[in-house]
């Protein structure tokens, strides 16, 4: 079964609330009472090191914006933090439950991705991968796009970007794994379908990924249709763990792929490490190979090791028929680009002559 609670996305209490503070330091325990008097706010020492403050529901905005200037942001990651309910009654047991004042600002301040990804707000668009040659699609590629409470369009580094500040990673990771499942087959989907995924968001494998897999598991569909994208490699430390996440997706039937081949030497150490299924060229590599001896020599020995190694290679970001013409000469296995299709909410199937 999944994680207790894994599920449930964190949001801040409404209505009038008490904000609990465990500053680890006596200076900035001192100095964040005192700051916060001066500022007019009322203090109480409770549980020890332990300060409480009452909070209006109107006021809670106020009292973060207060806090930020009193505190360092330092202080800010190194204060244990905790909103509750007026009613509610704090005791110590609940100190492992606090989270980094820092992101409780975060989750404050990005309250609308929290009420999204409750709603189930989260859209995917559709972009196809081309056999080389462009003549028939062989997977799409799902993106994630948030969708406000005006209905507009929330592009990926926003939901993101707002995400990684709030310690909301795994939940928004989550959510959009599950939803490319579930609207891929819903739009008709009947080829590959490529999803992306953060490893820094996946705690325990067997646990973690136990939704997605149920998720498949409900359309009926084959595994083997799924290939799971490692994006971010930059921020890879753990490749043990990365191991162990990728070893539990192909115990399960799926394939993976390792994004941004070139963009830097940690691509590269894990290509080899993980031997993925496929591997997708970074667009900084393709973007221009057709009129740059530099890129061009670059892209060409990557591609070679591609071959070498027996992975599927995906050129993306392919945006002018002249680096498609170079990459063809090359023998890419895929394509994917502008110059074929964008993103969609529906998915495109182009055929392009040669």
């Amino acid at each position: 079964m999944p994680c207790v609670g894994c599920e449930v996305v964190p949001n801040l209490p409404r209505g009038d609330i008490k904000l609990y503070l465990a500053p680890k330091l006596a200076h900035t325990l001192a100095t964040t009472s005192r700051g916060l008097q001066d500022a007019g706010w009322t203090v109480e020492q409770v549980e020890g090191a332990v300060l409480s403050v009452d909070v209006p529901t109107d006021r809670a905005r106020e009292l973060l914006e207060d806090l930020g200037r009193i505190m360092t942001s330092p202080e800010q990651s190194n204060c244990p933090a905790m909103m509750l309910n007026s009613s509610d009654a704090f005791g110590i047991g609940q100190l492992a439950a606090m989270t980094p004042l820092r992101v409780l600002v975060a989750r404050k301040e990005s309250e609308w991705l929290s009420e999204l990804l409750t709603e189930e707000r989260l859209r995917m668009h559709f972009q196809p991968i081309l056999h080389a040659d462009g003549s028939d699609v062989f997977a799409f590629e799902a993106l994630a796009r948030g969708i406000g409470r005006d209905k507009e369009l929330i592009q990926p580094n926003a939901l993101f970007g707002a995400a990684r500040s709030a310690d909301l990673m795994f939940h928004l990771d989550r959510a959009a794994r599950v939803a490319a499942i579930r609207q891929g087959h819903a739009a008709g989907i009947h080829e590959n379908l490529f999803i992306n995924f953060n490893p820094t968001s996946v705690y325990d494998p067997t646990f973690c990924l136990k939704t997605t897999f149920d998720a498949v598991n409900a359309l009926g569909t084959s595994p083997d249709r799924y290939v799971f994208e490692v994006v971010e490699t930059d921020h890879i430390s753990d490749t043990g763990h990365l191991k162990a996440i990728l070893a539990e997706y192909r115990r399960q039937g799926f394939r993976v792929a390792l994004d941004d081949l070139g963009a830097g030497y940690s691509s590269l150490n894990l290509m080899q490490s993980i031997r993925p299924d496929f591997v997708k060229l970074d667009r900084e590599m393709i973007d221009g190979v057709s009129g740059s001896r530099y890129l061009a020599s670059i892209t060409s020995r990557l591609i070679d090791m591609a071959h070498d190694l027996d992975v599927k290679l995906i050129a993306e970001g392919i945006e002018t028929r002249e680096d498609w013409d170079w990459l063809r000469e090359r023998q890419v296995d895929l394509v994917q680009g502008y110059l074929f299709a964008r993103p969609s909410a529906t998915p495109e199937r182009p055929s392009i002559t040669v």
